[in-house]
């Protein structure tokens, strides 16, 4: 028989063997195999993709009729700022301190204490107590905090200044006056006798803008200072030009021969150099300019560089928030860490920092400090904000400031500054971030992946997963069932033979019956097997070859078909 079939495959067509019926079928199915496999491929690259997150940028130039008045900050030196006082170094200090007692005598309610002009003893003295405090609190480290106020409670060299700083605490405690207006009532005193001109200036000579000063910062160092304006004063810059004029007068002869620092200026608003170190290394002179020497005439253009939106996210260098989704700016957010900090140290509110206390029950539970009760062991003690600092991080929306500052030289008179802000253009590039993938475009990019190879719809995978849910639920139902009506057989069976106390079959019994009712699988061999002892015949060996080599003939002629 197998001399037969080759010869037989001798005659065979393999053209049609390799090109017919069947092989195109199988021909067909391998190319949807392929297909497939492409098509998952590319699925499972799309939601790899997806599940990154990429981030795009997209950027734009802004061509704009106006743009929006920015915040500005000015500092000075204390030097500059003091250089108006006229200090008797040679009167005694009892007569000082009965004159300041006289003045506020005068001064003894709330608006009396704010409204009035004070004597230069007492913008000295409430300078000092605002400027040392400050220092204590947040002109330094939280180790070095921790250690200010640890000297401050016990240095014997500073019981007059702690006497001075607890007589002015309960003088605005007496007067209801809350720290924070302390505060800015000593920085008008401070400017008042330095202040020439401070305006918003427009074009248009018809508009007068009513230009407020708001104290921003002060300390040992410096002393900063804001123009804010209400709703109705709050005007764009609608003007390629001047903007905005400060001119501040000095005393050049308190100042002759001192090394004192040029003013500065920041158009971010920061409210002191304090809170540019703060931001990090790659903002901190960006939008500032502190050439702004005394005694000349500065001229500062302004420019916005670029405006970029970031999407929120917690990658080094770029970790931002959005700032309709936060409480407080980033300094204001970092000065409240120093303020909690300060609370878990003494168990008591920073003066300084008061202004960020949210309701009156948190300053009953943690009251404003008298520093001689706060007793720190420094040696041993850690003290770190670090943790809740991490917390802090900068508006996602950022602008870039380009500051052009060009000195027109001395001023007529040597006791004057005059600085000019002017703005430039009103183009510059925005650059904004946005997610590569939402979810309509990740399910359009979906269905166009397993639509591009086998032409397939989401609706189609929609369908197919319904067929195999409906599929699958329905054999679940269907085991079930059978299982639940097999069940109730053997109790119902199980029943009935304990009732009777027998059983129906063996239960040791093989669970494959008996050897003589085992069907056989070849009813041929088995009666051959019978027929001759259980032996199997030559016979049956022919018979068994036969069948393979028919089936085989018939597998080859079907593919050759």
């Amino acid at each position: 028989m197998l001399v037969e079939l080759i010869k037989s495959s001798r005659d065979m067509n393999w053209k049609e063997c390799f090109f017919g019926r069947r092989m195109r079928k199988w021909a067909f199915w391998f190319i949807v195999a392929f297909l497939s496999a492409l098509t998952i491929k590319d699925v499972i690259d799309l939601i790899a993709e997806y599940a990154e997150n990429p981030k795009q940028s997209d950027m734009n130039m802004i061509f704009n009729e106006s743009m929006t008045m920015p915040n500005i900050t000015f500092c000075m030196s204390r030097a500059q700022a003091w250089s108006h006082f006229k200090i008797n170094a040679s009167e005694p200090t009892d007569q000082w301190d009965q004159t300041i007692q006289d003045n506020l005598l005068n001064m003894t309610d709330h608006d009396s204490f704010l409204k009035h002009p004070w004597d230069y003893r007492m913008v000295m003295e409430a300078y000092e107590v605002v400027a040392t405090l400050n220092s204590m609190e947040r002109e330094t480290t939280a180790h070095g905090s921790a250690r200010s106020i640890n000297v401050f409670r016990t240095e014997p060299r500073l019981a007059s200044k702690r006497s001075m700083i607890k007589m002015w605490l309960q003088t605005i405690a007496d007067r209801n006056v809350t720290f924070e207006e302390f505060t800015e009532k000593v920085g008008e005193e401070t400017i008042r006798r330095s202040m020439q001109r401070f305006q918003r200036t427009t074009f248009n000579e018809d508009l007068v803008i009513r230009t407020r000063f708001r104290t921003s910062w002060i300390s040992m160092m410096q002393f900063c200072f804001q123009p804010w304006f209400d709703n109705d004063n709050f005007y764009n810059i609608e003007e390629q030009g001047n903007f905005f004029t400060l001119m501040v007068s000095h005393n050049a002869a308190n100042l002759d021969g001192e090394n004192v620092e040029c003013m500065s200026v920041d158009l971010h608003g920061r409210p002191s150099s304090l809170s540019r170190f703060m931001q990090g290394k790659g903002r901190i002179r960006d939008g500032y300019n502190d050439d702004l020497c005394l005694g000349m005439r500065h001229e500062v253009t302004v420019e916005v560089r670029a405006q970029y939106e970031m999407l929120e996210n917690d990658e080094n260098g770029t970790a931002c928030r959005n700032e309709h989704e936060r409480e407080d700016t980033e300094f204001e957010c970092r000065s409240r860490c120093r303020m909690k900090l300060i609370q878990s140290m003494c168990n008591c509110t920073g003066l300084t920092l008061s202004y960020l206390v949210k309701d009156d029950d948190e300053l009953k539970k943690y009251p404003l400090c008298d520093y001689e009760q706060c007793e720190l062991d420094v040696q041993r003690g850690k003290f770190s904000d670090e943790e809740c600092s991490r917390g802090c991080l900068r508006n996602c929306k950022q602008i870039r400031f380009e500051i052009d500052h060009e000195q027109q030289g001395r001023m007529s008179r040597k006791d004057l500054t005059l600085v000019n802000l002017n703005w430039g253009s009103f183009e510059y590039l925005t650059l904004k971030q946005d997610w590569v993938w939402s979810v309509p475009t990740f399910i359009a990019a979906l269905g166009g992946s397993i639509g591009m190879w086998l032409g397939l719809s989401i609706l189609s995978l929609i369908q197919g997963g319904t067929y195999l849910y409906t599929y699958l639920t329905k054999e679940v139902i269907k085991k079930r069932l059978i299982s639940a009506q097999m069940s109730h057989t053997e109790k119902s069976k199980s029943s009935k033979d304990s009732g009777g106390r027998s059983f129906s079959v063996n239960p040791l019994a093989s669970p494959f019956g008996h050897k003589n009712d085992v069907k056989p699988l070849f009813p041929l061999a088995t009666h051959e097997t019978k027929q001759f002892g259980g032996t199997p015949s030559p016979r049956l060996h022919t018979l068994f070859y036969r069948f393979l080599i028919m089936k085989v003939h018939k597998w080859l002629a079907k593919c050759c078909i």
